[in-house]
């Protein structure tokens, strides 16, 4: 504690205290519990680390991760801070980081998708095309693709209820975004670990035309769905 002094009635000094922020544990393991489930999740995030792990060297894959946990860090952040109402109060806010974000993971899906239709000579020219810009290209690739979705503060938001956190102090509240970007990190770290062994990068090259249009698609589905979603509201 921080310990200060003030004057006595009697003219001494006397101690005075400053409480230190306390963490609420109990709400940070239930946090912990429940974004543990909910991280092995399919979804934009994992499909880019995955499709970056076997097609792109691991610097631009560990640039991409930074990228998209920075992403994360910033929606958790919002979700804390009460941008939920906020995008609740103004629905055009919302529409417009939604769609932004949709027509953005279709346009990617589609670059995979056409790629996976051309030659593998072309193909790989096109890929080390991508390449230039390095490590600023990777961390916006992962921080769009993170933020893609508006609508992932308000999911937040409810988890940030239903375990307790916007109920503690702020220090629960920032220790329960390290825990989200560590179980994120944790978990993005291995699958792309995995899909970088020599094993899973013949077999990818190997079957490379299917697969990467099949990895394109989904990318096309995860942001119509998401812009249709929005636009059914």
């Amino acid at each position: 504690m921080d310990a200060r002094t003030k004057p006595g009635h009697d003219g001494e000094r006397c101690f005075t205290t400053k409480p230190i922020p306390m963490l609420d544990t109990s709400v940070l393991l239930t946090l912990t519990l429940m974004w543990l489930v909910i991280v092995p999740t399919p979804g934009a995030n994992s499909l880019l680390i995955t499709h970056l792990a076997v097609t792109r060297p691991a610097e631009d894959v560990a640039f991409a991760l930074a990228g998209n946990l920075a992403g994360v860090a910033m929606l958790a952040l919002l979700a804390l801070f009460g941008w939920a109402a906020l995008l609740q109060l103004f629905p055009w806010l919302r529409l417009a980081v939604t769609i932004f974000g949709a027509l953005y993971l279709v346009w990617f899906g589609a670059r995979l998708v056409r790629r996976s239709l051309t030659p593998a000579a072309t193909a790989a020219a096109e890929a080390d095309g991508a390449g230039e810009g390095g490590a600023r290209r990777m961390v916006l690739l992962g921080l769009v693709t993170a933020l893609s979705n508006a609508q992932a503060i308000i999911f937040i938001t409810s988890i940030f209820a239903v375990s307790g956190v916007l109920n503690a102090g702020v220090a629960t509240g920032l220790a329960a975004i390290l825990v989200m970007i560590t179980c994120n990190g944790l978990y993005l770290s291995t699958l792309a670990w995995l899909f970088q062994r020599q094993a899973v990068r013949r077999f990818y090259q190997r079957f490379r035309r299917a697969l990467e249009g099949t990895v394109g698609a989904l990318f096309v589905v995860f942001g119509g769905r998401l812009l249709l979603r929005e636009l059914m509201r």
